[in-house]
């Protein structure tokens, strides 16, 4: 059983092994009894959203304020599966009571979703004005002038009838 200690902003582990995920929902549970959530959330969870096609977005879990992790009384390897970190930074595991060895194992998944920008290959703006230049030159444009700015024009726009205001 995971027991949460307002007074110390401890969640205390009972076992060797414990997911991110069942901290979180234990910590929602405990939330919801009797006037527990005066104390505010233990944690912030991010992603978990599904992409489709069976795949989704690695929770991540975020322990607020000064809540830690706090391992069983004995020695033992905590095995940590899942995102679990510190809001602002910092250890999420602290110390026994007792004079216990515990050796902190962080398994994590190492499935991510994201897109790199950097070092793409696309067309540079110079590029890209070079050809609109190109495309416009290599063609006649259907321009037909009769006003700028509410004002009538004269003239065929050629020399020795050159456009103007009327």
């Amino acid at each position: 059983m995971i027991v949460f200690d307002p007074a110390s902003k401890r969640v205390i582990l009972d076992s060797a092994s414990v997911t991110a995920t069942e901290l979180y929902s234990r910590s929602c549970d405990w939330l919801a009894l009797s006037d527990n959530a005066k104390y505010g959330a233990v944690f912030r969870q991010v992603g978990g959203d599904d992409l489709g096609g069976g795949l989704s977005i690695p929770p991540y879990f975020f322990l607020q304020g000064q809540w830690r992790v706090r391992p069983m009384e004995a020695n033992h390897t905590l095995n940590l599966i899942g995102n679990i970190f510190v809001e602002g930074g910092g250890d999420p595991v602290v110390s026994t009571l007792g004079d216990y060895r515990v050796l902190v194992k962080n398994t994590v998944p190492v499935q991510a979703q994201g897109i790199s920008t950097s070092g793409s290959t696309g067309p540079r703006a110079a590029d890209i004005a070079a050809e609109v230049l190109a495309a416009l030159q290599a063609t006649t444009l259907p321009v037909n002038v009769k006003q700028v700015n509410d004002t009538p024009l004269v003239g065929a726009g050629v020399p020795g009838n050159e456009w103007g205001p009327q």
